[in-house]
């Protein structure tokens, strides 16, 4: 058998940098030439000590590039499912089927933009995009000389879709949006030099999302809050952020049909819309704009003995699944907003829409429950 020498190419390293890339095509390249390093480091240690028989040095060789594979296959796994950031995962609490799922199927995407403006870098991590949403979550950074607290912000915000500022633009139907900094409910993922900013948009109308181009530019941070609430900037520049927005899968339609009692008024619940977010629920007009019969629940009753408006009412709090599993939802943590409620007296329906407590299976959901009114309803 053929003895391995320091410059043979016919030697096992030799063989593995041929076709390594050949054979593991989504390995950063970085990586390939970290191994190709280590292949060499090998094969002049083994030979330096040339008491060994070729027979060994390949089986040393193999070996341990056998035990590298493996180790990279767990740590490019662990980076797929473990980039989302910090505030999205309390968010929505997926599983880490669900990330790959909700990846795949473009609801989030990892964008990670940074830029750096007088000591403040500030990085877009992941976007969120469903019908009728657009959310996105900023990691801030500063350096000794800036402190952060709760009451940071930025003087401006910006959302453009395809050049085109989304506040006051009639095709989004009623919509509203802005900004803020995250609550977390572990503090360790905060400090004075790290904050998390997150920027929400959410609209009525049915405009989609989908290959739509997007912009969102944050101007001056500032302390003690917004201009608006005369806040002191303490670093000035304009940190831009632009990324195209996947194909969004359109909502799942469940034909309900159903009577549920909300708190004392039977309504029937034609239908819903769901996505792993956000929930649409179609009631029928009559059945419930008899709750507004009684002033009580009336958004603008002024009494001391309030009722509950429809919105209320059909906040879910629970899900239950086809195996019997049921998700109760944080209130305080859970979810990313972006609720209304429209009546559309023409075609007959009150639409509710509201997001979920965290991250859904939609093909599994099997009942919701209505928290402030104590009811399950069956939507399958």
């Amino acid at each position: 058998m053929q003895s391995i020498r320091k410059n043979d190419k016919k030697g096992a390293y030799a063989m593995l940098e041929n076709n390594w890339k050949d054979s593991a095509p989504k390995v950063p390249q970085e990586f390939h030439e970290r191994f190709e390093e280590t292949l060499r480091q090998i094969e002049e240690t083994t030979i330096s000590d040339n008491k060994r028989k070729n027979k060994k040095i390949r089986i040393r060789v193999l070996t341990v590039a056998a035990a590298l594979c493996a180790c990279m296959t767990v740590t490019v796994a662990a980076k797929e499912f473990l980039k989302w950031n910090v505030v999205l995962k309390e968010r929505l609490n997926p599983s880490a089927e669900q990330q790959k799922a909700l990846e795949e199927t473009n609801y989030i995407q990892n964008v990670n933009q940074s830029e750096t403006h007088n000591g403040v870098t500030v990085t877009l991590a992941d976007s969120l995009q469903d019908q009728g949403i657009l959310y996105a979550i900023f990691e801030i950074k500063t350096g000794a000389d800036i402190s952060m607290d709760r009451n940071t912000s930025f003087e401006h915000l910006d959302i453009k879709i395809d050049g085109k500022s989304v506040f006051g633009d009639e095709q989004f139907g009623t919509s509203g949006g802005g900004g803020g900094l995250a609550y977390l409910e572990d503090d360790a993922n905060t400090s004075a030099h790290l904050q998390y900013y997150e920027v929400t948009f959410s609209y009525d109308s049915d405009y989609n999302l989908s290959g739509k181009n997007v912009e969102i530019t944050l101007e001056n941070l500032t302390e003690d809050g917004d201009k608006a609430l005369e806040g002191t900037v303490v670093a000035q520049g304009t940190w831009n952020f632009e990324w195209t927005v996947g194909e969004i899968n359109p909502e799942t339609l469940l034909e309900v049909n159903k009577k549920c009692d909300f708190g004392g008024y039977e309504i029937n619940v034609r239908s819903m819309e769901i996505s792993p977010f956000f929930w649409k629920i179609y009631l029928d007009y009559q059945d419930a704009m008899k709750v507004y019969e009684d002033e009580r629940n009336r958004f603008e009753y002024n009494g001391s003995d309030c009722g509950m408006d429809l919105y209320a009412r059909t906040h879910i709090d629970a899900v239950r699944y086809k195996d019997g599993t049921v998700v109760n939802f944080d209130s305080a943590l859970g979810g990313i907003g972006g609720g209304g409620e429209l009546e559309d007296k023409k075609n007959g329906v009150v639409v509710i829409r509201n997001s979920f407590g965290q991250a859904v299976d939609v093909d599994q959901l099997q009942a919701v429950h209505f928290g402030n009114v104590d009811q399950w309803l069956e939507v399958r």
